[in-house]
């Protein structure tokens, strides 16, 4: 008995090459924009400070914002933070500095120089930047559930509208000496 394998014929291949030749050429298609849902604002044009930084005022603050900075830079990380002009509020990033340490507490990838995967960049405002978002990573998750936790340690409150949008508890309680200069 002769076995002979049937090779498909050309026309089948024919087919199947143009089938999956449209179905790339259809994904080139789509503007990158398609991949940002409709109701997010484009990223708010932030200037990132590494030092206290002129937004960073009363010595509350400062302290605050350093002793975090403190924590940070000993696990591989950075602070990066920005005003909010007349919210009161800062914006914050963190970057990555040495991969390898700061696998110990962030998850995701950790490039040396990039920021923190958080699901979105700092400064979008829309419903993946929300706290309540459910249309992210476990990855990401883990990694706003920690900067929400490191950053209430130093007395920062999360507002709702994004991860990365931080209140100072003293900034809505000043000290009583505030107080004082104020009315002076």
């Amino acid at each position: 008995m002769h076995n002979s394998s049937r090779s498909p014929s050309f026309p089948y291949l024919a087919h199947w090459l143009s089938v999956v030749s449209g179905i790339c050429l259809a994904a080139c298609v789509q503007s990158p924009q398609a991949a940002v849902s409709a109701n997010a604002m484009p990223p708010v044009a932030m200037v990132w400070d590494t030092g206290t930084g002129s937004c960073v005022v009363g010595e509350r603050l400062r302290t605050a914002v350093a002793s975090v900075r403190t924590v940070l830079r000993a696990q591989g990380l950075a602070l990066k933070t920005t005003c909010q002009a007349g919210q009161g509020a800062l914006g914050v990033r963190v970057d990555v500095v040495d991969g390898l340490l700061a696998s110990a507490v962030v998850r995701g990838p950790l490039a040396e120089g990039e920021p923190v995967d958080m699901g979105t960049p700092a400064g979008v405002i829309g419903a993946k930047a929300g706290n309540d978002s459910e249309d992210i990573s476990p990855d990401v998750q883990h990694n706003r559930q920690w900067l929400r936790a490191l950053m209430a340690r130093h007395q920062f409150d999360n507002l709702p509208n994004a991860w990365w949008h931080f209140a100072h508890q003293a900034a809505t309680q000043p000290a009583v000496a505030e107080v004082e200069l104020a009315e002076r």
